[in-house]
């Protein structure tokens, strides 16, 4: 091999170890614990969704507590990223109470069950702060959350009994009134949206969590 080729190699092997290297400092970064406050994780109230929002009844948190895990996020990406216009977790998204749940219940009735199953007091317990990629041209749904996408989602996921007893109790007893479509009390788990690389919110929902794809980081509680 003559000197020039060896050099050529030589700098195509350097410049993929500093890739590598580079690609395992971005990860480690985004990897490290996010932190909340213990009184942030109570005292959620439930809202009633605006005409622009992907979801009709939906557990809105103190400020605090977005405006922090907003700040974190930013602070280990280097995109520019947009907060959700209302941030809130959401009981019911549109598309499910359009096709199987609004012939039962209207988001009035949602919000009257919901405040009723979720009292103010009621706890949520950070199972991690979750990533989703969103590939050009696809859907969000569960599989499409690896890739070389040109979205990105960050959310906090919980953990409630509340959420999925109250999921639970909207199960209509007589589904053939409700809808065209089926209502499944788990096609959502509960998951506050943080932030977005762009201003679509609702191409992500409905989210079920796979802890092991969607999960990134930790949550630790002061």
């Amino acid at each position: 091999m003559r000197p020039t080729r060896k050099f050529a190699v030589v700098l195509v092997l350097a410049a993929g170890v500093e890739l590598t290297l580079l690609w395992g400092l971005v990860r480690d970064r985004r990897s490290r614990p996010y932190h909340v406050d213990r009184a942030a994780l109570s005292g959620w109230t439930v809202v009633l969704g605006a005409p622009e929002d992907p979801w009709v009844v939906a557990l809105q948190p103190p400020a605090s507590l977005t405006e922090s895990l907003f700040q974190q996020v930013s602070a280990k990406i280097e995109r520019p990223l947009v907060p959700p216009r209302h941030a809130a977790l959401p009981l019911v998204v549109r598309p499910e109470h359009t096709d199987a749940l609004q012939g039962v219940y209207g988001a009035m009735d949602i919000e009257r069950i919901a405040k009723q199953a979720i009292a103010g007091e009621s706890t949520f317990e950070p199972v991690c702060i979750g990533h989703r990629v969103l590939p050009a041209g696809a859907s969000a749904k569960a599989g499409d959350s690896q890739g070389s996408g040109s979205e990105e989602l960050f959310f906090l996921a919980v953990n409630s009994p509340a959420f999925d007893a109250l999921r639970m109790e909207l199960q209509p007893d007589f589904p053939e009134h409700a809808g065209i479509g089926v209502y499944d009390p788990g096609a959502l788990t509960p998951v506050l949206p943080i932030a977005t690389t762009d201003t679509d919110f609702s191409r992500w929902w409905p989210i079920r969590l796979d802890r092991v794809s969607d999960c990134e980081a930790q949550v630790t509680v002061e």
